[in-house]
């Protein structure tokens, strides 16, 4: 009797179990970012990072592809063979709703992040290994926050739902970059003040693309943007309007500080290590610091 194997249809991984295994094997279940990823610190020559040139270039796939290689590095710089296939990295991103993903893209996707400096890829007999570089493409990837009073080891977090509710495809690249923004600035206090000039001027972002981000995320209910009147001297009206935004949940900071605190009681349950403390430099506002962490 012959017979024949088959994969059955529900044996396939979808893309969203794929994001799932990926936060699953990252050891946190969150993605972690350096905020140099869109601002370098104020001695730097030039404040804008590689943010504001990749929303620019809308260059969305290789920001996304970014980030999904930040999230499991952890884990698969550990591996003897650190290597996924192309279609893996696509499945990874697809969703039901927004564009596909193919291994052609992926492949685009890796030489425009090499060319502006975020990867390195070594070639291997049967594969490539692709590695990150630090978020500003000025050196070598490490673990964020190791090196103390270093404002270049600052970092945030992203939540699991930036992945399993698909956010990074549901905003546009305006609103992926102006939710990067604002997470950085919010990662040890509640909200921001920011403006137009501030935005030209620290992340290298147009007023347009600030404006359609900020909508962006109105339209999606992630922003909330508390207005505040102050004697302005030299205005026409003696006054001016400030706009101090903050993010909802699951990006909010207390619901990202919740998740950093769970990652830490965990660590030292599974571990019966004490957390090492790390020293985040203050952002351009000052702000309480931000609790400990053990591990990005």
């Amino acid at each position: 009797m012959d017979s024949t194997t088959a994969a059955a249809p529900d044996e396939t991984v979808t893309p969203a179990e794929t994001r799932e295994h990926v936060l699953k094997i990252s050891g946190r279940g969150y993605t972690v970012v350096r905020h140099i990823l869109a601002e370098l610190p104020a001695d730097a020559e030039g404040r804008p990072s590689v943010l504001g040139p990749m929303v620019t270039d809308r260059k969305r796939r290789s920001l996304q592809l970014y980030l999904l290689l930040l999230t499991v590095w952890p884990w698969l710089e550990t591996q003897d063979n650190p290597f996924l296939p192309a279609e893996t990295w696509a499945r990874a991103l697809r969703t039901d709703r927004g564009r596909q993903w193919t291994p052609t893209n992926v492949s685009s996707a890796w030489s425009d992040l090499e060319r502006r400096g975020l990867i390195e890829r070594h070639r291997h007999p049967r594969a490539v290994a692709v590695v990150p570089r630090r978020e500003d493409g000025k050196a070598k990837y490490t673990k964020p926050g190791r090196i103390k009073n270093d404002r270049r080891e600052t970092y945030f977090v992203l939540p699991r739902e930036f992945w399993t509710e698909e956010w990074f495809e549901q905003l546009t690249m305006p609103g992926l970059a102006m939710l990067l923004i604002i997470a950085a600035e919010t990662s040890n206090k509640t909200e921001v003040w920011l403006t137009n000039e501030h935005a030209a001027k620290w992340y290298g972002l147009s007023s347009r693309s600030v404006e359609a981000g900020i909508a962006d995320l109105n339209k999606h209910g992630l922003l909330k943007d508390r207005e505040e009147w102050v004697k302005a001297p030299l205005s026409a009206i003696g006054t001016t309007k400030r706009h101090w935004y903050s993010l909802t949940a699951p990006f909010s900071y207390t619901a990202r500080t919740a998740i950093q605190q769970a990652a830490q009681s965990e660590f030292k349950a599974r571990t019966g290590a004490k957390p090492r403390k790390e020293s985040a430099a203050p952002t351009k506002m000052k702000a309480k610091k931000k609790p400990a962490e053990d591990t990005p």
